[in-house]
């Protein structure tokens, strides 16, 4: 059963975070308040905690890493990993490493200088620096993010490459996503059907998430009809998802269809609970939305608003900094709406190399139009 990492103030006062069993995050959330628990903040949506679930029962992960660790290293850079390991390493050493210095200033004191069992000890203490920096550097979690980088920059034949390399070590619902949609972006698109089949009635990937990564491959080649049709379907699935609603609102909104729909959506999954960052995502939703509705104002400032919260966020990401620069792009066409052009060619350019290496067509095009006004 998917596992969601939740926060809230206990009858004390204090804030805790854990692990909480549930086939959803909206009953997690309320198996969380039935334990007495107040000012909640979700920390997982269905997506992520269905993904995680894939992997199967992690054991050694619950030994060594709390639940709030796990949400600490949620964005980390490698370099801040590498720190919390080697924290982590050394304070599960705090009783050795007393005693193996008093040992070692014993020793001093009866024989001159050190000796082997000296280096022994120092080599000891020193063994986590190397440990730690290769799990935060050439761990399996960097291989994936090696995988998403590519993704998130349309390099389709890096992706392909990646995927073998995680062939037994990543599940296969998520390698066999990241293929079909290289494979469809290459033109390879039966290929691509065919990767994604066994799972359309997978016992372990729910009917929702397929329909959800299926619409990716109708994306890549621009059959916008069939990503809407893939969303409603997953919605039907799934009604009280909110990861599903946002997902279906966000298809109507990039395409610019059925803007009061998606509206709707949206305020649906606004009454729900959220995960933080999905609750910042909206943000970027929201002002599509207002872009949509002509509210140039409204989308400029939820723009501005999401950009300023998820830079920060976004630097080891590779797909949160994909929306960065999406949500810049639409800032762009907002501003440029506003005959702000100066700032909005300055956003468009930081933007360009994505929106053209993913072949953002319908971004490109709508600040074309609007540069023209």
């Amino acid at each position: 059963m998917p596992v969601f990492l939740i926060s809230g103030t206990n009858e004390n006062g204090k804030r805790e975070t854990r692990r909480v069993e549930a086939d959803n995050s909206q009953n997690a959330v309320r198996e969380f308040e039935e334990q007495g628990l107040t000012e909640i903040v979700l920390h997982s949506d269905d997506a992520y905690a269905v993904t995680t679930d894939l992997f199967g029962p992690q054991p050694q992960v619950e030994e060594n890493l709390t639940a709030a660790d796990m949400v600490k290293l949620q964005y980390l850079t490698n370099f801040q990993l590498f720190l919390f390991y080697l924290r982590k390493s050394y304070w599960q050493l705090r009783w050795v490493i007393p005693v193996l210095l008093g040992i070692a200033v014993y020793r001093w004191d009866q024989v001159s200088g050190p000796d082997e069992s000296d280096y022994i000890m120092l080599g000891f203490l020193l063994l986590p620096i190397p440990i730690c920096f290769w799990n935060a550097y050439y761990s399996l979690g960097r291989k994936y993010d090696r995988l998403m980088h590519a993704f998130s920059w349309g390099n389709w034949e890096e992706v392909l490459d990646q995927v073998h390399r995680l062939r037994g070590k990543i599940p296969d619902f998520e390698l066999a996503a990241r293929a079909a949609v290289a494979l469809a972006a290459l033109d390879r698109f039966d290929e691509a059907l065919d990767l994604m089949e066994p799972y359309e009635e997978s016992e372990d990937v729910p009917h929702w998430m397929y329909l959800g990564r299926l619409s990716e491959l109708y994306e890549v080649t621009g059959d916008y009809d069939n990503v809407i049709e893939c969303m409603r379907l997953a919605y039907e699935e799934a009604p009280d998802n909110p990861t599903v609603i946002i997902d279906y609102a966000y298809a109507l909104t990039k395409t610019n269809r059925d803007s009061p729909l998606a509206a709707e959506l949206i305020a649906e999954a606004e009454e729900m609970h959220l995960n933080d960052l999905v609750a910042l995502l909206l943000k970027y939703f929201k002002g599509v939305l207002e872009l949509n509705f002509r509210n140039y104002r409204a989308a400029e400032a939820l723009f501005r608003q999401c950009e300023t919260q998820l830079v920060p966020l976004a630097t080891s990401q590779a797909l949160l900094q994909q929306i960065v620069d999406l949500n810049r792009a639409y800032l762009a066409v907002t501003l440029a709406e506003l005959e702000e052009n100066e700032e909005a060619e300055q956003l468009y350019q930081l933007s360009l190399p994505r929106l053209q290496a993913l072949d953002c067509d319908l971004i490109m095009d709508r600040y074309v139009d609007a540069m023209r006004k």
